[in-house]
């Protein structure tokens, strides 16, 4: 009989008691069955695999797609006590080796992965010898189209569920029914529970305010933060406007950080750590910075401009007021804001014309194995200057959407049990399988649903309604008119 998941908690991680909605998924996955939890952000969505890792034995294997938080997600796992370890491209040979020694010993609790790892078969080999008691999916959002991370990998989770036979568990805290119910279907799951707790958050008070040039939204906000109590996070579109914020709010006598994906690694755990350790009051960070951080008082949560969708706008703005006290969401707005979010679309779902055309490129110069170089010269005019961020794992530019469309695959080279690469590959990291025929159809609706996301960001910042209700209409979830906070309720 497994151990109590209440008596698991109270013991391993200090609580009295579940979250509203962990109870309920704790219990069904440790009973066998699959579950879904659309749980919001700072809903604890990590205990509901936690406790049946320790309350199951043998291994949990969560599939998330964040690898630069690994590090931070098996570290949150160790101080509850389970043996946790991740795998990644990061990591050295011996390391690796290492890891899967001890998950066949049965020295690991609980594995991290990103889901592309399933896609070698070896690492698919080796999971078989494994006894894994629990599947997770982390993010689960990303394995629908109507979602707005949608990571291709995702989609093949499903085959590898068959080969577990074990119960599976999806989390996310951003999904509307639409991307539910393709969360349902895309992994099969078998008469599973789902909860689906409010999106509500009514410490939280909402407000959009008009923006002009970047220079002029960053003295409203340093006027903003000079008298807001607490720590605060100002979320920014680029890593330049990361750094022109953090160097204007510093120049004004306050203590900022910058966080952002082009800093070193040690840089930005020591950033984190600052913030989390109360040793800086704000940080400047593009969305790289957030996911994981589980910092309760944080007081504002300052968007320098609307993201692109409302699920990453309430992710990200959702960070704050987690200890349940008020705190506020202000997000700029402005003329130019579509016009650079809709050039964000261009670069990340390019219209069909400039696919057919890069892929009518790439066949001409494959070779006997229907193999082409991504490096070559003739191609750079087509393929742009995202080739070396899609090299480094990045869905970037126009060779992400080959690949999230199955037009191309990256050719590696030998992999391990653990599913990574064997040998230097050299220049094959820029050579890629190239498809004969071409299929847009998944391209045309991912671009279509990207921009109908960018028209519900747009309606909701000039809506002159309730912003919470605007929210959480937006998420399939009715809301009084009049929620007594936002900007548009209080009319300031």
């Amino acid at each position: 009989m497994s151990p109590d998941p209440v008596d698991i908690l109270r013991r391993h991680f200090g609580y009295p008691g579940f979250r509203p909605g962990q109870e309920e998924l704790v219990r069904a996955v440790v009973a066998g069955r699959d579950a879904l939890g659309i749980l919001p952000t700072g809903g604890g969505k990590s205990v509901c695999y936690q406790v049946p890792a320790l309350a199951l034995g043998g291994l949990t294997l969560v599939l998330t797609p964040l690898l630069s938080l690994m590090e931070d997600q098996v570290a949150r796992a160790r101080e509850a006590g389970l043996r946790a370890a991740h795998l990644s491209s990061v990591q050295s040979g011996a390391e690796r080796r290492e890891i899967a020694d001890q998950a066949e010993r049965r020295r690991i609790d609980i594995l991290f992965v990103a889901p592309e790892r399933l896609d070698s078969a070896a690492f698919r080999q080796f999971l078989l010898g494994l006894e894994v008691r629990l599947l997770a999916v982390d993010e689960a959002h990303c394995i629908s189209e109507w979602g707005h991370d949608f990571r291709p990998a995702y989609r093949r989770i499903r085959s590898v569920r068959g080969l577990l036979r074990c119960p599976t568990l999806a989390l996310t805290a951003t999904a509307t029914p639409a991307v539910r119910q393709d969360i349902l279907q895309s992994l099969a799951l078998e008469s599973p529970l789902v909860v689906v707790r409010s999106f509500d958050r009514p410490n939280l008070s909402w407000s959009v305010r008009p923006g002009g040039s970047l220079e002029s939204r960053v003295l409203s906000i340093y006027r903003l933060l000079r008298d807001a109590p607490g720590c605060a996070i100002v979320y920014a579109p680029t890593r330049r406007a990361v750094e022109i914020v953090r160097v204007r709010l510093a120049g004004w006598g306050v203590r900022a950080e910058a966080y952002h994906a082009g800093l070193a690694g040690p840089e930005r755990s020591r950033v984190q750590a600052a913030f989390m350790n109360d040793e800086c009051r704000v940080v400047v960070a593009t969305n790289a910075f957030g996911m994981g951080i589980d910092k309760p008082d944080v007081r504002t949560v300052v968007h320098v401009q609307l993201p692109g969708t409302l699920e990453a706008y309430y992710q990200e703005a959702g960070r704050a007021g987690r200890d349940g006290a008020p705190a506020r969401c202000i997000a700029y707005f402005g003329r130019s804001d579509r016009r650079m979010a809709r050039a964000f679309i261009e670069r990340t779902h390019p219209p069909a014309r400039r696919l057919r055309r890069a892929h009518r490129l790439l066949r001409r110069s494959v070779d006997e194995m229907d193999v082409a170089s991504v490096d070559d010269p003739r191609l750079r005019g087509v393929l742009g200057a995202s080739v070396r961020a899609w090299l480094d794992g990045e869905p970037a530019g126009v060779l992400g959407a080959l690949e999230r469309v199955g037009a191309i695959r990256r050719i590696v080279g030998p992999k391990d049990r653990n599913g990574t690469e064997t040998l230097p590959v050299g220049s094959e990291r820029g050579r890629v399988g190239v498809r004969i025929r071409l299929d847009l159809s998944t391209g045309v609706r991912l671009r279509g649903r990207a921009r109908a996301k960018l028209d519900a960001v747009q309606r909701f910042a000039r809506s002159r309604g309730c912003r919470r209700r605007a929210l959480l209409g937006y998420f399939g979830e009715d809301a009084p008119d009049d929620c007594g906070s936002c900007d548009r309720c209080t009319r300031h």
